[in-house]
């Protein structure tokens, strides 16, 4: 019997929890050889006592990499009535290019 992996925007975030869709997300990250090169990849400061209610209600999900002082980071946010919301953030030292491969393994997999 064949599977296949099923995308976690597939399943409708809105029915999942923040901690669960990070869990799923570092599953895939690890799964396409990109978690080793991260620092860190967390739920956001500003969603940490969040982290068990239902993934954030959003009109588009952003999935970033971000430059900032020489530094490489990963932010994915959901956008919703103009404002956007942190959810996770990662860092890499391995380059840009790298924190753009993770941005869109992520975006895949959230169904961005």
């Amino acid at each position: 019997m064949k599977t296949t992996a099923v995308k976690i925007g597939e399943e409708g975030l809105a029915k999942r929890l923040v901690k669960d869709v990070h869990c799923e997300l570092t599953a895939a990250l690890k799964g396409a050889s990109l978690w080793d090169s991260l620092d860190y990849f967390e739920i956001s400061m500003g969603m940490q006592k969040r982290q068990d209610a239902p993934f954030p209600r959003f009109e588009w999900l952003s999935c970033a990499p971000v430059t900032s002082a020489g530094h490489h980071y990963v932010y994915i946010g959901a956008v919703f009535n103009g404002r956007h919301n942190l959810i996770f953030v990662g860092k890499t030292s391995k380059g840009f290019e790298r924190a753009c491969e993770v941005a869109n393994r992520c975006a895949r997999e959230l169904g961005a």
